[in-house]
């Protein structure tokens, strides 16, 4: 799997990579040449004839090697491991494309830290693969062949003396080779939960601290580092093993050559240089092997990678669009009809259904858990009805594309997020191309523009990770603003005054039935005050529809509505 996704990737370079690999042969090559060199220096010292020109020339071409081994090498990384980096980043930009388009399925039972481990450890682990364990691969097969070419070229016996141990050898590597891949595996699975742990801790520390709860997480923490830390000493333990072993099995072959082929030079059936030159190639040849092992070692850590890479990219979204969805443009007619909506077995909403004219300005109030939220969700298109239809402008749902109906809706959610970026440019993700006056006119209508004072460089102040710098109503403002400068058909406000203050509200929605004239507006909130001028309030109980009209009417027919009506008059 694996070795197929590498050559993919080759086969787009083809000349290239093809290119590498001739400038690692002849590193090899040239490697080769080196023991001839001493081979023919030591005969020519020790014959009658010593030609000191001829070891000048000898030691030339040494150096000539020597210096072709560097440029050659030089190259062949620049080919291969360059080439590796850009795999790395091509394929992480898969991954992140992937996660781009998944929807609430998946990351309501995917956790973090797996997710971060594909983009981390995962991706350095196949980014190794296809650099140091193709290479190490080809390079320990090659190198090995054309030294053992080598020495049966200098003495047939001494070379079988000295292959001795490979069969050993080759077992030891085949047998780690399939713990490898099993103990990398627990290793990387280990990773996601520390690094999830990691998450999860930093996303609360605030909790953590004013429950004084320290010292208990740093023992939760410390049980996943333990067991992160044992399954990577499995690894090492297994690793630490197998090479002392190949290593030992290798200095045996080495012992019956220098035993049995000092006999020979004694003897005069090899010369003296032959012998060291043998020698030089016994310690060449003990490099393939083991940087078979070693291939192997990257190649099991890049394979149990990819697939859990692999198996993640299987993940499909659940919401997709019907293959005949078109792209339309929404004029802000929204039409629910007999709505049921389950999560894990339990329903939060049940026949509901809600008629919502284009340019209306609609309420939605009812206790916590009556499906206000997932209200919004399903006309974004983010959950699917379990039961019943939505429809746009007399359309069904299913028929016009995703990306269409979230281009015409402004969505402030509950939980107001930012990025990490300036408040220019939280604002313009909303609408990149939006004009600095359009960005001026969102601020006022947002009643943002008040808060710009206190910030040093105004609309280029940077509001830090998920907007730390801002109070909780300056987040909301700012959200407002963000869905506001899309231009939308229809705009979604979800619980998102309830952190400003009771006169900023009023600016608020003043504002916003002025700005949104002809924009469907429909506002989920727990305040009164935030729709009492609205065309349509509906008021939910028990996963439906308990009653809906106008303000007036609502405080004469439902009691629930005057329950809201009579709190909310107290609290003030």
């Amino acid at each position: 799997m694996l070795a197929r996704f590498i050559l993919s990737y080759y086969k787009k370079s083809p000349i290239k990579i093809l290119f590498g690999f001739v400038m690692l042969i002849l590193v090899d090559i040239a490697q080769l040449f080196i023991p001839r060199m001493g081979q023919k220096a030591i005969d020519l010292i020790a014959s009658e004839n010593q030609d000191i020109s001829g070891l000048l020339w000898l030691s030339l071409i040494t150096v000539a090697l020597a210096l072709s081994i560097g440029i050659f090498r030089f190259t062949w990384r620049m080919i291969i491991i360059g080439t590796s980096h850009f795999i790395e980043n091509d394929f992480k930009n898969k991954i992140y494309h992937h996660l781009l388009n998944l929807d609430s399925n998946f990351y309501n039972k995917t956790k973090t830290g797996d997710i971060m481990a594909h983009m981390t450890n995962d991706m350095q682990a196949i980014r190794m693969s296809t650099a140091f364990g193709v290479i190490s691969g080809f390079d320990a097969i090659f190198l090995f062949s054309a030294t053992l070419i080598f020495m049966l070229n200098l003495n047939v016996k001494l070379t079988l003396f000295a292959m001795a141990p490979l069969p050993i050898i080759s077992i030891i590597t085949l047998f780690a080779m399939k713990l490898m891949f099993k103990y990398f595996k627990d290793v990387q699975e280990s990773f996601s939960q520390l690094t999830d742990k990691v998450q999860e801790i930093l996303s609360g520390i605030k909790i953590v601290q004013a429950f004084r709860q320290e010292e208990k997480e740093r023992e939760r923490f410390n049980v996943t580092s333990k067991d992160y830390v044992k399954k990577n000493i499995n690894l090492i333990m297994l690793w630490g093993t197998m090479f002392p072993l190949i290593f030992l099995f290798a200095d045996l072959g080495a012992a019956i050559v220098l035993y049995m082929g000092g006999q020979y030079a004694i003897l005069g059936n090899i010369t003296p240089g032959e012998f060291v030159a043998f020698f030089m190639y016994l310690g060449i040849i003990t490099w393939p092997m083991m940087a078979i092992g070693w291939a192997s070692n990257i190649f099991q850590r890049g394979n149990a990678s990819f697939k859990r890479v692999h198996e993640f990219l299987k993940e499909e979204a659940k919401i997709i669009d019907a293959k005949d969805a078109k792209s339309r443009e929404l004029n802000g007619d929204i039409d629910l009809r007999d709505i049921t909506f389950s999560y894990q077995d339990k329903i939060v909403l049940k026949g509901l259904s809600m008629n919502i004219k284009s340019g209306e300005y609609v309420g939605i109030i009812g206790k916590i858990g009556t499906g206000k939220s997932t209200i919004a969700k399903l006309i974004l298109r983010i959950l699917e009805p379990t039961v019943g239809e939505i429809f746009f402008d007399g359309i069904s749902y299913k028929k016009i594309r995703i990306d269409s109906v979230r281009e015409a809706i402004g969505y402030v959610p509950q939980d107001s997020f930012l990025f990490s970026m300036s408040i220019m440019d939280n604002i313009k993700f909303g609408r990149r191309e939006a004009t600095d006056e359009e960005v001026q006119n969102v601020v006022k209508a947002s009643a943002f523009y008040k808060d710009l004072i206190d910030f040093r460089h105004g609309l280029d102040t940077i509001v830090g990770e998920k907007g730390v710098t801002l109070s909780g109503g300056q987040k909301q403002r700012l959200c407002i603003a963000r869905a506001l400068i899309r231009k939308p058909k229809i705009l979604i406000l979800d619980d998102a005054l309830s952190a400003v203050d009771t006169n900023t509200e009023k600016e608020i929605l003043h504002n916003l039935i002025e700005f949104s004239k002809g924009i469907t507006t429909i506002v989920i909130s727990h305040r009164i005050s935030s729709f009492m001028n609205a065309d349509n309030i509906y008021v939910l109980e028990d996963e439906r529809v308990e009653s809906n009209g106008k303000h007036s009417d609502l405080i004469l027919s439902s009691p629930l509505y005057r329950e809201f009506y009579r709190i909310q008059k107290l609290e003030e």
